[in-house]
């Protein structure tokens, strides 16, 4: 008997699979068959198990050349991951290149047909015989042309709307020719003189009227701040395939994503919408929808980048860049001495990015170590979900209630839920500095915490325990190099609970390029990307996103 009914069937599928890894694929046919009709008779045909045990035999019959009954299974498969997971969803897609497969595979048993006449006459169905097309190619079509390709030339997959332009206006000789000049599906879309010069001019107007054809809303969802936030109704594929969790949380997922237009890895972070009216759920959709709007008007190369954003019937999703090696609170764990010279460069750059996030009229409002990620010995600010906009506000001061913050790293204001401005982001960063510091003098982060617990008020937050803080200066300075000292007088400085007392992010940068100064090239506190004021301003733009109902 089965504990339960999500049992029916797994001890089959999983011999089966087993099977299939050794090669045995007679007998993992034989066991995933059981399986498949065990569960489509006690879960139902839909059920995703059922479908799990199905796409299993299907890939069992495949590689025993089973081709016709692989393809009808394959057919019905793919209609029942399209209704129950979405015609996006990664299983679906997974689904439909193993059909693809398996239809290629049967056609050559036709002697005179090769591999690559097949391909070509199931491509001839997607491009009017001698008739102009009036009708959008969807985002389906264009990916079932891209899969098509893939099985004639790799390169030409990654640009299945430049392919079927060209291909439209008569002039695929030349599309090799757009490849090796950079050109690509995420160029779109273009105008006659952004055009490769290799195109004729007579082709010219008919390439950007052409193009009409295979602009949907998924070009335009790596468009950064000069694209629109795009709206995937069910069933429209979204044009990125998922690549592995990054991290999860209250907040919702992130994941390692590939785009299927760019062939470039970004982070997505996604909200679900089914809490979005509910509880906590309507401040989180609020906070992510906040996130989107700070991030698209900033630029900064110690900010993560946004990229696009959309909203399909299930989530809020932002895509950003880049994927991150890890955070510095991961980071700082595994620092060493050999890290030392590139971990001392962070209080510099971090300073400089907050400087400028304060002079577009933001804070950050949550900056702690999971929030800083490291990329290639670059650090960026992310998590802009309770980031305050005072563009239109009389200052930067306000007093209502914070959700979400973290303690540990919070300022006292806030803590108490006072009145406060900018300099809460400096008290949040004067904890990561302590962090930092400690790090550099061989100590661990939880060295400093636990110092804290058995010194001043024994209280483990720095805005508790201001005496166990001083100690813990002191005892940091009488160890591990002097020129590291520079940082903890910084820290002295902004650890002040009085808000008016702590600097601005403008005049601590100052005093950090002092002292890398004084100390010499080889004990830089900045890196050489934000020792200059010449650094990294950029233009930035407003937000317009649709209210979600």
């Amino acid at each position: 008997m089965f504990s339960s009914e999500r049992d029916i069937g797994r001890r089959e599928y999983n011999l089966g699979r087993e099977y299939f890894k050794q090669q045995k694929y007679a007998e993992a046919e034989q066991l995933l068959r059981q399986s498949a009709e065990q569960r489509e008779r006690v879960l139902g045909a839909e059920d995703v198990n059922t479908l799990w045990s199905k796409y299993r035999l299907a890939l069992t019959l495949h590689e025993q050349q089973k081709y016709v009954e692989a393809e009808q299974l394959l057919r019905q498969l793919v209609q029942q991951r399209e209704r129950v997971q979405g015609a996006d969803h990664e299983d679906t897609l997974a689904s439909k290149e193993l059909l693809q497969k398996v239809v290629l595979a049967i056609a050559p048993a036709a002697p005179t047909k090769t591999l690559a006449d097949v391909v070509s006459g199931r491509l001839s169905d997607f491009f009017a015989d001698g008739n102009q097309r009036r009708t959008a190619y969807t985002d389906s079509e264009i990916q079932q042309v891209s899969l098509l390709l893939g099985q004639l030339n790799l390169q030409w997959s990654k640009v299945p709307r430049t392919y079927m332009v060209l291909r439209t206006i008569g002039c695929l000789d030349l599309l090799d020719t757009f490849i090796d000049l950079g050109f690509s599906d995420h160029w779109f879309p273009v105008t006659e003189r952004s055009l490769p010069l290799c195109l004729r001019p007579s082709k010219r107007s008919q390439f950007v009227a052409a193009q009409d054809l295979v602009i949907t809303k998924s070009v335009d969802l790596e468009k950064a701040e000069k694209g629109q936030h795009c709206f995937f109704r069910e069933h429209e594929p979204l044009p990125l395939k998922m690549k592995g969790i990054l991290g999860s949380g209250g907040f919702g997922q992130v994941d390692r994503v590939l785009s299927l237009i760019s062939f470039r890895e970004y982070a997505l972070k996604r909200v679900s919408r089914s809490t979005a009216f509910s509880g906590r759920g309507t401040e989180r959709v609020k906070q992510f929808i906040a996130e989107i709007r700070a991030l698209k008007r900033i630029k900064h190369h110690h900010v993560v980048e946004f990229v696009g954003s959309y909203t399909d019937p299930k989530y809020m999703g932002l895509i950003m860049s880049p994927v991150a090696d890890m955070d510095l609170s991961t980071y700082l764990a595994r620092a060493n001495t050999a890290r030392h010279r590139e971990l001392r460069t962070f209080f510099g750059c971090l300073a400089r990015a907050l400087e400028f996030l304060h002079e577009q009229s933001i804070r950050h409002k949550d900056i702690k170590p999971s929030n800083i990620l490291v990329h290639g010995g670059n650090v960026l600010y992310t998590d802009f979900g309770l980031a305050l906009d005072f563009t239109d506000k009389d200052g930067s001061t306000t007093a209502s209630m914070v959700n979400g913050m973290t303690p540990r790293y919070c300022a006292p204001e806030v803590a108490n839920y006072e009145p406060r401005n900018t300099s809460s982001d400096i008290w949040s960063l004067v904890v990561v500095f302590l962090e930092i510091a400690a790090v550099l003098k061989d100590r661990t982060v939880d060295y400093v915490y636990n110092f804290l617990k058995e010194h001043g008020s024994r209280q483990a937050f720095v805005r508790t325990n201001p005496t166990g803080t001083n100690a813990l200066i002191t005892d940091l300075k009488e160890t591990g190099s002097p020129t590291d000292n520079a940082a903890l007088v910084w820290v002295k400085d902004m650890v002040m609970l009085q808000q008016q007392l702590r600097p601005t992010a403008a005049s601590l940068m100052g005093s950090i390029t002092s002292a890398g100064q004084q100390g010499g090239g080889n004990e830089a506190f900045c890196g050489i990307c934000c020792v200059s004021r010449d650094d990294v301003l950029s233009g930035f733009d407003e937000l317009e996103i649709a209210d979600t109902k």
